[in-house]
């Protein structure tokens, strides 16, 4: 037996199927490899084995490439099938079918050429002179021509649309004026069209529901009767028996889920808010289409100047600058036959008013937001997005395809969901959903959309229309001797941006390629602020629920245009994160409990807290005020552009030449103007997000808003809003409170004092006993917060997160007018309970380290215990060993302590703990430190070699606690090594189904080959961060899964889990048990198994030498030991989240 057969003999038998089978593939491996044990001994071969894999990477890359070249054929396809459509260029679209037909290249796009020479046709048959027509005879002789092309293996929905576009014909035939030379060669042609229908309608399916949407009741009869005369019988379509809710692979770890809650043990619907009746939601959902049919949406600006200003408004300065008249002229001097195709098409098929009314909009919304640069990516996205929309509604319009009332059907049934707890209790949003679809031959997934265009042609189009805006969009500058002259309002730059990274606090520069607006024009924008800002309808919260994912991450959140569920970046362009998801789903049913969480934290209700929405505009008024700085700064509120100071050239050195200053004086003065304009740019940036947040909760005060989510690739979830959701700074919180109110219960008000308290950060190592007493003792405090928080005491002010703190103040306030009966009162302010360092906590698991457990909080004690401080005791303790010893460390240590003499700090090492599961490397960790101990005044140099001895010291500190942890930290690492060694990119299954795909790749020519390779060190850096964000990411998704099983609210900001008050003892019984349930599962030697079969598949261990098959097998085996902490203990401990 290999070793490869001696590993797998010991993988335990709880591994999930999907592993099982590719198992199976090693099995077979371990066949092959032992037949070879049984030939007689030859010589190794020295062969080039990296060439061999070279070429299989070519040949995966050119796979890769020609399905992205069948994309953009189906594009150009689809683009055609419009132009042709809309320009009733019927000859051209019947010799697009027919080359469809014969390349075979877009077979998707055959069934929609069919159903619009259908429409086509129906309109000639509503003129008698157009059916006599010679054009009428033309078309129908192309039709004829082409029907040859049609093959047995052909989809179903191509033959159906066929059938319909038959019956449309024989309609023409019989209607026509006889004439005996033409009318026989007509019925010739027919017949024989008739005849091969006849033996290609045998097997069709009448009941298939694809292209039903399309359809009006009296083409699925011309269907159905159709069928009848070209078969004497119908095929019986087999009924799909339903499965499980979810794979039974999963079986161990969402075994309940299968099945409803008991009726006795369910709360109530979570998603159901009181006051929002059907009626209410019907015509909340009919101004909800309209919002997604259109781009942009003008939200009124009321804050700063805006509100107050008695002068002109933006939107007047570029009125005057007729900006909407010369991009019509600029329009007009295209040449349409020396333009982009998709240009022409424009140019020709849209009304120009509506084309303008685009393009100004586009501009306007750039202009509106306040900030100088906007993304080069972005701003072309802002420009075609709404103009192939407006492509797909006139060929909608064109087909008679009415979407807005297919989608109001759905809706009628679909809002049951979230009005009737019996729905909710017994279905996900998902299942109910396919309900609704259903009940309008509706397939689940169906979304109508013009296409996305590949980069390229985005570019190309982009270019023409880009320029047009460019040299239309002219702004009058007025010179020192009043002069006037037109200037542009736009350019592209290229913009050096500073990145932050989590592992170090060293940062890199990176080119961007920006949209840059005049920096003269913004500063009249600054004296005549917009009535209105512009936003793309896509960044939004929704005002109705938003249409759920399904099977294989598709559907929603938008009804009628889609969006990607997991986020590309835009950094490695040449991963599409979202297909090679897809391609790595082997059934429906994998991955659906990770849509269905997604649809659930995207379905909960929330509202503005108007209350605390009105002290923070009163308190962003004062942004212009640099008295009040220091108060901002205090409750995190930036400070406008215009408050900054930036060194002049005239007033520090007079009117003199440049080349007349001291060349260090000008340095000196350079560099003091340097930083003093990117703090201004960088303050005028935040200024303007708490802007668009204000104005945001300004403009939906009073409504029920819905945050869908999409995610990473590591399945970490995000709210699609970028400005407005729960997810963000303690400002962001504090003006969100959930919809649905709950009564406190019994112990609600408690939760709520606790929460307040948790919020002041100022009792992180107290129980929650001393916890609560000191809530009591705050109650005046608290009071007067609420009551006067900017005139009080401003107790609140003093917080660790201030905003959300005031939020608990006014909530307990609230709550104790109701006196004695306050567990009746309907409480929506949620109650947070976050992880205690939980990176750490998810590797103390794996690696069942007890001494480190105990640290992160995952066994019960009697007060929470704080890791970095753990951490700098042991710091500490080494550092008092090398003292007295005689080792290499004792003088640095000694010189430590005449700069440090106090124990070492926490704040000196927390940033390094707490990186440590984003796998910080010793330099980063070095340049943290450092960092640290130069704000204590360390001088430089000494900073530098104490950073490097208390990182090494703080490394060996972790290893001490979380000794098995560390140990699978770096073969985590090795790991990642020997697959980067395979070229191959990382990627693994996360518990709940979902494929991962590491997307740090390149495209390099190596050998002469041209292959997609994977970044060797970021591809081995960022595994093991990766993998512990994917499983606290399935531990998020499990607690919300259970929630909403029992009628539980739940939202989430990554470990920081919320719920009502009077729900966040049920909410933490479950969170407990689904953290250990999840690391019951045997998660290491599943990861151990997958990269074995993933990795040294049959192919690649032929490729291989023995030795090499080996070595990586031996690489891929898992030898760390665990250490004995019992995981059960999680549910007993009272810190683990609090």
């Amino acid at each position: 037996m290999n070793r490869i057969a001696r590993i797998s003999a010991r993988i335990p038998a709880r591994i999930p199927a999907h592993l099982r089978q590719a198992s199976t593939a090693s099995t077979a491996s371990t066949v092959i490899s032992t037949a070879k044990e049984k030939e007689p001994p030859l010589k190794e071969k020295k062969v080039d084995w990296k060439t061999d894999l070279l070429k299989i990477l070519e040949t995966e890359h050119k796979q890769k490439k020609r399905k992205l070249w069948k994309m953009r054929v189906d594009q150009q396809a689809m683009a055609d099938i419009f132009r042709f459509t809309l320009k009733d260029d019927v000859q051209s679209l019947v010799r697009l079918t027919e080359n469809q037909l014969r390349s075979r290249h877009s077979p998707e796009t055959v069934p929609v050429c069919f159903l619009v020479l259908h429409k086509k046709m129906e309109k000639i048959l509503k003129k008698v002179e157009a059916i006599e027509s010679p054009d009428s005879l033309s078309i129908f002789i192309g039709i004829a021509d082409l029907w040859r092309s049609i093959k047995r293996n052909e989809t179903n929905t191509t033959y159906l649309m066929a059938i319909l576009l038959l019956s449309s014909l024989r309609k023409w035939k019989d209607q026509r004026s006889y004439e005996e030379r033409s009318s026989k060669t007509i019925a010739d042609l027919f017949d024989s069209m008739e005849q091969k229908m006849r033996q290609l309608a045998k097997g069709v399916n009448v009941e298939e529901r694809e292209m039903e949407v399309f359809l009006n009741s009296d083409d699925q009869k011309a269907i159905q009767n159709e069928v009848e005369m070209l078969r004497s019988f119908s095929v019986p379509v087999p009924r799909k028996k339903e499965g499980a809710r979810y794979s039974e692979e999963l079986e161990d770890l969402i075994g309940p889920l299968q099945t409803n809650c008991h009726q006795e043990e369910y709360r109530n619907n979570p998603f159901q808010v009181d006051g929002m009746e059907k009626g209410k939601y019907k015509t909340l959902f009919e101004e909800h289409l309209k919002t997604e049919s259109t781009m942009w949406i003008q939200v009124k600006n009321t804050v700063g100047e805006a509100a107050e200003k008695n002068g002109k408004s933006g939107e007047e300065l570029i009125t005057e600058w007729d900006w909407r008249k010369r991009i019509s002229d600029g329009l007009r001097k295209l040449d349409q036959n020396d333009t982009h195709p998709l240009v022409s098409t424009c140019l020709e098929l849209l009304p120009r008013e509506k084309l303008v009314e685009i393009l100004y909009f586009t501009v306007v919304a750039a202009c509106s937001q306040g900030q100088n640069l906007i993304g080069a990516t972005q701003f072309q996205y802002d420009v075609l997005d709404p103009i192939l929309k407006e492509l797909g509604n006139a060929f909608k319009k064109e087909l008679g395809f009415n979407e807005t009332e297919v989608w109001k059907r759905v809706f009628d049934s679909y809002i049951n969901y979230f009005l009737d707890s019996g729905v909710s209790r017994q279905d996900t949003h998902r299942e109910w959903w396919s309900k609704a679809c259903k009940q309008q031959n509706l397939a689940p997934n169906f979304q109508f959309q013009m296409g996305n265009l590949d980069a390229e042609t985005r570019n190309e189009v982009c270019n023409v229309i880009v320029d047009v805006l460019f040299n239309s969009c002219l702004f009058p500058v007025e010179s020192k001797d009043g002069k006037i002259t037109w200037t542009r309002a736009f350019s592209y730059r290229s913009i050096s941006i500073e990145e932050e990274s989590k592992l170090s606090t060293d940062c890199r520069l990176s080119l961007s390629r920006m949209l840059s607006i005049n920096s003269k024009l913004m500063a009249m924008f600054d004296k005549n602020p917009f009535d209105f800002i512009v936003f793309s309808t896509f960044n939004l919260p929704m005002t109705v629920p938003p249409r759920p994912w399904i099977d294989r991450g598709t559907g929603g959140p938008l009804y009628t245009a889609g969006q990607d569920i997991i986020r590309n970046m835009f950094e490695f362009k040449s991963v599409r994160l979202n297909d090679e998801m897809r391609q790595r789903i082997q059934s429906p049913a994998q991955g659906r409990p990770v849509f269905d969480a997604l649809n659930q934290l995207g379905s909960t209700p929330w509202v503005i807290n108007e209350p605390m929405l009105d002290t923070l505009k009163t308190v962003f008024g004062q942004s212009g005020c640099k008295e009040s700085e220091p108060l901002l700064e205090k409750l995190g509120i930036p400070m406008r552009h215009d408050t900054f100071d930036v060194p002049d050239f005239v007033r520090e050195f007079g009117n003199v030449k440049k080349e007349d200053v001291d060349v260090e004086k000008f340095r000196r003065y350079a560099k003091k103007k340097a930083e003093a304009v990117k703090m201004r740019n960088e303050s005028n940036s935040l200024w303007c997000w708490m802007q668009y947040r204000v104005v945001l909760a300004d403009h939906f005060r009073g409504q029920t808003l819905f945050f869908p989510h999409n995610m990473d690739f590591r399945g970490r979830v995000y709210p699609l809003s970028p400005y407005l959701s729960h997810m963000g700074d303690d400002v962001n919180r504090c003006i969100l409170k959930f919809a649905k109110s709950q009564p406190l219960g019994s112990h609600g008000f408690d939760w709520l004092k606790l929460h307040c308290v948790n919020l002041t950060g100022t009792m992180k190592r107290a129980s929650v006993a001393d916890r609560m007493v000191e809530a009591e003792r705050l109650i005046p405090s608290i009071l007067d917060s609420a009551r006067n928080p900017l005139n009080g005491e401003k107790w609140w002010m003093s917080s660790d997160e201030p905003w959300q703190t005031l939020a608990a103040c006014v909530e307990i306030e609230n709550a104790m007018k109701y006196g004695s009966d306050v567990a009746s009162f309907p409480s929506q302010l949620p109650v947070h309970q976050d992880g205690s360092c939980n990176g750490l906590q998810h590797y103390a698991a794996l690696g069942r380290d007890n001494e480190g457990g105990v640290q992160v909080n995952l066994t019960q004690c009697e007060t929470p215990n704080d890791v970095y401080s753990d951490v700098a005791q042991r710091v500490e303790q080494k550092r008092k060993q090398d003292e007295e010893s005689n080792g290499e460390d004792r003088d640095v240590a000694l010189k430590l302590r005449e700069a440090l003499p106090q124990n070492v700090p926490r704040k000196v090492i927390k940033q390094t703990v707490m990186t440590t599961v984003y796998g910080v490397t010793m330099y980063g960790a070095v340049l943290q430190i450092k960092r640290q101990l130069k704000a204590m005044d360390i001088p430089g140099e000494d900073a530098a070699i104490f950073a490097r001895y208390l990182a090494r010291k703080t490394f060996a500190s972790l290893n001490d606690a979380f000794t098995s942890s560390m140990a699978l930290k770096d073969w985590f690492r090795l790991i990642a090594k020997g697959a980067s060694d395979l070229m191959k990119t990382v990627e693994w299954v996360t518990p709940l189904g979902l494929p991962v795909v590491q997307p740090y790749c390149r495209l390099l020519e190596r050998k002469s080959k041209l292959v997609l390779v994977p970044i060797p060190m970021k591809q081995v850096d960022a595994f093991p961060p990766n993998f512990v964000h994917s499983l606290d990411s399935t531990h998020m998704m499990l607690t919300s899964l259970n929630c909403a099983n029992r009628g539980i609210t739940f939202a989430a900001v990554h470990d920081c889990f919320w719920t009502h008050a009077n729900s966040v003892d049920e909410m933490n019984q479950i969170c407990r048990q689904q953290f250990v349930s999840l690391h019951s599962q045997p998660i290491v030697e599943q990861c151990s198994e997958w990269f074995k079969t993933t990795y040294l598949t049959p192919r690649i261990q032929k490729i291989l030498p023995p030795s090499e098959v080996d070595r990586f097998a031996d690489i891929f085996t898992v030898k760390v030991k665990q250490g004995e902490l019992d995981i059960e203990k999680v549910k007993d401990s009272v810190y683990f989240f609090s």
